[in-house]
């Protein structure tokens, strides 16, 4: 089997092909593994290199070295390859795909995902071209994401306190967008402060929207946040962000008039008006999303150690 190691340089607060790919040398070169170390230079990158590889149609295993950003690329990639694997060896700073299997902690080592076991997980297919891993929004929290960057490389501000102060910001604007939301042909509309799909649990460093959803289950979590006051939010969100909307596999009894939570397969939401979306991380003005479950698309690797867990 082919290893192939792509890099994002841009990961995380420091340049990764200065600071990692010396070190991933030295510690891979021992194993006499057939391997290559291939470094990004401009957004999908990573899907472009995955792509060179993946068609030759021989066993390969990919890791993306760097944030759910570059994960999400080397998934656009590689799902349409069933012999190509998918490894993650976690630069960034959020990394909340990882947080369906464990901590960023049991990724970090390259020997682990090398001897790990590739298990099957539903990805998402957003409009007509691009692939999602784990959750794609319209609303404040993609809002939220799209002011992150110029957050997140200021000392002492990590993934979740740079998306902390996003929220602040964003709060203080006008907020609330009219929707049409339509789930497997129901048609839900509104006024909506935020609508979330999901196929993993977390994103923005570890908010836990969707603690119910499954990676190969074939189905998607649909979360529906009507717009409320500015005084409520702090409130809804500290729930939110600790997963504590959801009382066992429903919404809490005193949130059900602010949040509806349904379960899916394809789901359409339009926007009265241009707002910002999110999917896995990336954001930017949209009228809509359209997204629709891709049942065991991609082979993701687990890390030895993690892979035994499951056994």
């Amino acid at each position: 089997m082919k290893h192939v190691f792509i890099v994002n340089p841009r990961a995380g607060k420091a340049d990764a092909s200065q600071f990692f790919v010396p070190s991933l040398i030295e510690r891979i070169a021992p194993l006499k593994l057939d391997y290559a170390v291939e470094i990004t230079t401009h957004p999908g990158h990573a899907t472009e290199i995955t792509k060179q590889y993946a068609m030759t149609r021989d066993p390969v295993r990919f890791y993306a070295c760097g944030g759910d950003g570059t994960l999400n690329e080397v998934f656009a990639g590689a799902y349409r390859y069933p012999q190509a694997e998918v490894a993650c060896v976690p630069l960034g700073s959020g990394n909340d795909f990882l947080r369906n299997f464990g901590t960023q902690e049991d990724f970090l080592r390259v020997e682990d995902s090398i001897a790990g076991k590739a298990i099957s997980i539903d990805l998402m297919q957003v409009g007509e071209h691009e692939i999602s891993a784990a959750i794609c929004s319209i609303g404040l929290d993609a809002a939220v994401a799209y002011g992150i960057p110029k957050y997140r490389r200021l000392p002492f501000c990590g993934g979740t306190m740079a998306y902390n102060i996003s929220i602040v910001e964003n709060i203080c604007k006008p907020i609330g967008c009219p929707m049409t939301v339509t789930v497997d042909g129901r048609r839900f509309t509104g006024n909506f402060l935020l609508v979330a799909v999901a196929n993993g649990m977390t994103y923005g460093g570890g908010y836990k929207a969707a603690p119910r959803a499954k990676l190969d289950d074939g189905l998607l979590e649909v979360l529906m946040v009507k717009k409320i006051s500015r005084f409520k939010i702090a409130g809804v969100i500290g729930k939110y962000q600790a997963g504590e909307h959801f009382d066992g596999d429903a919404i809490r009894p005193e949130l059900r008039d602010i949040i509806t939570y349904l379960r899916g397969e394809e789901i359409d939401i339009r926007a009265e008006r241009t707002a910002i979306a999110n999917v896995d991380g990336e954001c930017g003005p949209r009228d809509g999303l359209h997204v629709r479950v891709l049942p065991h698309a991609a082979r993701f690797v687990l890390p030895a150690p993690l892979a035994a867990k499951t056994e």
